[in-house]
């Protein structure tokens, strides 16, 4: 019995249509071990160590300081909601924050420790009293996690005071 042949004889015996079907077979299990890696894949790229108020008190229309500390274990793409509740929970959508990145030890940073400050304006309708902020990031970092299926993380809530605004900032409403 003869175990190897040579590649002549085999493409002999191949049709076109047998060669198709092999071909379709070989990418739809690429596809598929793609698609359950993707449905495995549930670790957060971001995993949150500590996350402070920088100014626990804030004046209504004043800006909220923030520092996190994260640990970056890979980069996907990512869309964040952030908003803010006061103390009678209406919940507010900031319309301005910035972002600055820096090193946790400067010059040689922990592998993928990251400290971010995040400034986040407080509406002026905000009532008066303990407030909380909140982030929520949603991940895709796989194909299935951009199609449906998105790796949800919640940051730690933020916890401080809004304060009367100072009267320069009020708003020009009448009184009723």
């Amino acid at each position: 019995m003869k175990l190897w042949r040579s590649w002549g004889e085999f493409r002999g015996k191949v049709d076109l249509a047998a060669a198709t079907a092999l071909g379709l077979a070989a990418l739809l299990g690429v596809g598929l071990a793609a698609a359950i890696s993707s449905i495995l894949d549930r670790e957060p790229p971001t995993v949150f160590e500590i996350a402070t108020a920088l100014t626990p008190e804030v004046p209504q229309g004043g800006v909220l300081d923030i520092q996190y500390t994260v640990v970056q274990n890979r980069v996907c793409a990512a869309a964040v909601e952030r908003y803010i509740t006061d103390v009678d929970g209406n919940i507010h959508v900031p319309s301005t924050y910035t972002v600055g990145k820096q090193t946790l030890i400067e010059g040689y940073p922990p592998e993928g420790r990251e400290t971010y400050h995040r400034s986040v304006t407080v509406p002026l309708a905000a009532s008066v009293g303990p407030a909380r902020y909140d982030a929520r990031f949603t991940y895709s970092c796989g194909m299935l996690q951009k199609l449906a299926y998105p790796i949800v993380v919640d940051a730690p809530p933020i916890r401080f005071m809004i304060t009367p605004a100072p009267a320069s900032v009020a708003p020009l409403t009448p009184d009723p």
